[in-house]
């Protein structure tokens, strides 16, 4: 296929045994960024922010995350344990050449590399998450917090059932990517909107097959309506089935992350907001912070401005020469 935007090309490679499809750009020897996507997303989902981050000196490594896009989908869920999935960056780094790089994610490639952060310190020089917070670990088993608060019609409830996405968004995959990429409410009118809008299967169940206000290009929907029509999504959901998983490795494993920190938190997004990540400054000893008015899908409804916060970010802890890219 030929990419939109002028994202870059993908090649495959070999991680132990997991196999990644991985998209580069910028200077072979400018600073390397790790770029981890979230769901429903693919390495595609960097490309509004490549022109930015290369131009200022960055070489950018962007994999489709397991299960995801053309890498391997296993279906064994402990191939997705929080373990495994750290696990799985440092043989990609090795098979690329690099020691160390700046470790960069949103939503679920938030939710790794903080553990990757913790786990494997020593190949990173940094971390930087836009929405997705490092939180204070949860008092019990997250599922049957979100079961008691949410309802059994949340999303991530839901999904527990392996089988439900292929069930509801299988087939559907330009309805579903219209339906998703929707920019983030105003605050004002979340009280009236929450917890119905996380019932995902409900809600996707009424949509019209398209919205007028969808965040992401006409021209890039196709990418991820071909890449999740040939997946299916179970494999891109394997993730959430292991949330309580995750909890349990964290409570037996959560040391302080000491390497820069920048956290880009998004005015209007519902389900990751900036009040999640209250108190990270006692989980992450050098903390920056950047506030930006965006919804969940940062890199598409506020790029220059995500972009910008990690350019400012990697120059003022020295990880960035002020003269790369003027």
């Amino acid at each position: 296929m030929s990419w939109p935007l002028e994202f870059p090309e993908p090649r495959l490679v070999q991680a132990g045994d997991v196999t990644f499809s991985v998209h580069e750009a910028g200077p072979e020897d400018g600073l390397p960024l790790l770029l981890l996507h979230g769901w429903p997303e693919l390495a595609f989902s960097w490309a509004p922010m490549v022109q930015a981050l290369t131009q200022a000196g960055c070489r950018l490594i962007m994999p489709d995350l397991k299960g995801f896009g053309r890498s391997s989908k296993p279906e064994d869920p402990d191939a997705y344990t929080m373990t495994a999935m750290t696990g799985d960056y440092p043989k990609l780094l090795d098979a690329l050449g690099y020691d160390k790089v700046v470790l960069i994610g949103h939503d679920w490639g938030g939710a790794i590399i903080w553990p990757l952060a913790q786990r494997h310190a020593d190949r990173a020089l940094g971390v930087a998450a836009l929405c997705t917070p490092h939180p204070a670990l949860a008092p019990a088993p997250p599922l049957a917090i979100y079961r008691r608060k949410m309802g059994e019609a949340f999303y991530i409830t839901q999904f527990q059932d392996e089988d439900l996405p292929d069930r509801v968004f299988g087939g559907q995959e330009a309805k579903f990517f219209n339906f998703i990429f929707r920019p983030g409410p105003p605050r004002e009118r979340w009280a009236s909107l929450m917890p119905g809008a996380l019932a995902l299967a409900e809600r996707f169940a009424q949509a019209p097959d398209t919205y007028p206000d969808v965040v992401v290009p006409e021209a890039a929907l196709p990418v991820y309506v071909e890449a999740y029509g040939a997946s299916g999504h179970k494999t891109p959901t394997m993730v959430y089935r292991n949330i309580d998983n995750h909890w349990h490795e964290r409570q037996a494993f959560d040391p302080v992350i000491e390497i820069p920190a920048l956290m880009i938190t998004a005015e209007r997004d519902m389900m990751l907001p900036k009040e999640a990540s209250e108190g990270m400054e006692e989980r992450c000893t050098d903390l920056s912070r950047v506030h930006v008015d965006s919804g969940h899908w940062m890199m598409w409804e506020a790029p220059d401005d995500a972009s910008s916060a990690i350019i400012g970010w990697l120059r003022d802890k020295g990880l960035l020469s002020p003269a790369q890219g003027m």
